[in-house]
């Protein structure tokens, strides 16, 4: 008896669409893929419960004769494509025949479309692969297809899929890169019903991307990122990048497009990171949108059924020049400085703080290495204050010292017996969240009010704040507060290995990371207030994080070294 059969088309079918349809997510980015190739000037994308219900695609572009309509839901069927030599120079973001075969194996599919030449559209139904009906009908011209019940006929498959609100933040990400790639078609969005997103075409040559990333992702963004362009040989690179204070907690504001496709690239990804090695702390990182063109024949796309892994035919000539780019920008924008304290202002200071080391012996928790009177020297590259000691030289990161203030002000303040002091805004201020961060921000307001923000919706993909925990200080450090919360949340969605905390710890650990950072100058006041108010704390010798909050050297140490006996 043979061992070895041949599989029925059904099993082939469905097993081939698990490699392309990963969750609705998937499917929207194969269905807008599509209308992009069809020359749409708009694409409507609709959805309902995260896609899993219904997903609907509707475009203006070029629609489909009858013949080619029945003939797209069949495996390996493109117009994209007619001989092998044609991957190695693609222009298009569809090719490979698989994604209207592949959704209709383990869906409801309908498609309604009508060519320019003809006078009525055509419809077709499909489920779980087979063929149900065609007819004949009335249509605009363009494409519009529905996919309902993803996985209807595949339950083991459905049983995977994430959360409501974990499928809805993926689609929006998802909609965001085919957005930003693609400024001069104008992108609706309606998530059960209601417009999240609103995007009208813009061209991309007066804007350089510009209002659809304010369109997308808000003017706090675009404000918080450098623009940078660099042409070489048949590479240009354009795109914007953080600057060093507006870095993120994790990688999800980082996009990358080749001709205009999204896509995942070890090599891009690297030199991104490279490029930021000196200048960003620990855990942070860089926001980016870098657009490449090139020749479609030095990248090859065809390396996953997805279509978002790349591989460039001369690796190291676009890491170099994409590395070199941005580092230059980065040099651009801060560079370290050194300076001492003039001898008027160090008087002021020392006496400041000699009072300041005075008042330790009424203190419940003093700073062992300042309670005995010190003389603040210098403040090295805006991050390191450097204080003379009796017995040696004390160095603290400005960084870690604030963390730790604040984050014991707020520990403090987050019991639930005692209501948090609040610093009213006379002015409220606004903020501009993308579609994926909003969803995030809502479902927390909550617990955020608790926390002492009052926070309220205004107008879509808007917050208004009215008032903020006093223990922040100033406006800043509130929206670096805001940004870094919106990070922790996403990173529940996107790093399994990740230990999820509690949502009101997400608080206080965002709240110590918009503390005071490098590169941050300080006034000699404050200065002065930020060794009070480290002295005053219960653990000062470390950060949250557990890094030190200062080093200290001997004036024995220091003899050694230079040799003095």
């Amino acid at each position: 008896m043979n061992k070895i059969h041949l599989l029925s088309n059904e099993v082939v079918n469905k097993i081939a669409a698990g490699e392309v349809v990963e969750r609705p997510g998937s499917v929207i980015k194969e269905l807008v893929e599509n209308s992009i190739d069809a020359q749409a000037k708009h694409i409507t994308i609709e959805f309902e419960a995260s896609g899993k219900k219904l997903i609907r695609v509707t475009d203006d572009g070029c629609g489909m004769s009858p013949e080619d309509t029945e003939m797209s839901v069949k495996r390996h069927t493109t117009s994209k494509i007619k001989d092998f030599p044609d991957l190695l120079k693609l222009s298009t973001m569809g090719f490979r025949g698989e994604a209207l075969s592949s959704i209709a194996a383990v869906s409801k599919l309908d498609i309604v479309t009508r060519i320019e030449d003809s006078q009525t559209g055509w419809d077709i139904n499909v489920s779980g692969g087979k063929l149900v009906n065609k007819r004949e009908i009335g249509a605009p011209k363009g494409t519009t297809i529905e996919v309902k019940d993803i996985f209807f006929n595949t339950p083991a498959r459905r049983k995977f899929l994430k959360s409501d609100q974990a499928e809805r933040v993926n689609i929006l990400h998802i909609i965001e890169e085919l957005a930003l790639s693609n400024p001069e078609i104008g992108f609706t969005v309606k998530s059960d019903k209601k417009t999240i997103i609103n995007a009208p075409a813009v061209s991309p040559s007066a804007s350089n991307h510009k209002e659809r990333i304010i369109d997308i992702m808000g003017n706090e963004v675009y404000n918080g990122t450098i623009y940078f362009e660099k042409e070489q040989g048949d590479f240009k690179i354009t795109g914007f990048i953080s600057r060093i204070e507006n870095s993120r907690l994790n990688k999800k504001m980082q996009y990358f497009f080749i001709n205009r496709r999204p896509v995942t690239s070890r090599i891009l990804s690297q030199a991104l990171y490279d490029a930021y090695r000196d200048s960003l702390p620990v855990n942070r990182h860089p926001m980016a949108m870098i657009f490449i063109q090139t020749n479609p024949e030095d990248v090859d796309v065809n390396v996953h059924p997805t279509k978002r892994l790349v591989k460039f035919s001369y690796e190291k000539g676009i890491y170099e020049l994409l590395n070199q780019t941005i580092r230059e920008r980065i040099v651009k924008q801060t560079s370290p400085i050194f300076h001492l304290s003039e001898s008027k202002t160090t008087t002021y200071i020392e006496q400041t703080t000699l009072q300041l080391s005075r008042e330790t012996e009424t203190m419940e928790h003093p700073l062992p290495i300042l309670s005995t009177p010190s003389r603040i020297i210098g403040h090295l590259y805006n991050t390191y204050i450097i204080l003379e000691t009796p017995d040696g030289l004390t160095i603290m990161d400005q960084h870690a010292a604030n963390e730790r203030v604040l984050y014991e002000k707020f520990m403090k303040q987050s019991k639930p017996d005692i209501k948090p002091m609040a610093q009213n805004l006379i002015v409220p201020l606004t903020w501009e969240t993308s579609p994926h961060e909003t969803q995030l921000l809502k479902s927390h307001l909550e617990q955020l009010h608790r926390a002492g923000f009052v926070i309220e919706e205004f107008g879509k993909n808007t917050f208004i704040f009215k008032s903020y925990p006093i223990v922040f200080g100033e406006i800043k450090q509130v929206k670096d507060f805001i940004n870094n919360f919106i990070s922790a949340l996403m990173n529940d969605f996107t790093d399994s290995s990740l230990k999820i905390l509690a949502v009101e710890e997400k608080i206080v650990r965002s709240a110590c990371r918009a503390a005071v950072k490098a590169k941050d100058h300080l006034s000699n006041n404050e200065i002065s207030q930020l060794l009070n108010d480290l002295k005053r704390c219960s653990q000062p010798l470390c950060c949250p994080h557990g890094r030190p909050t200062t080093i200290h050297i001997t004036t024995e140490e220091l003899t050694k070294k230079f040799g003095r006996t």
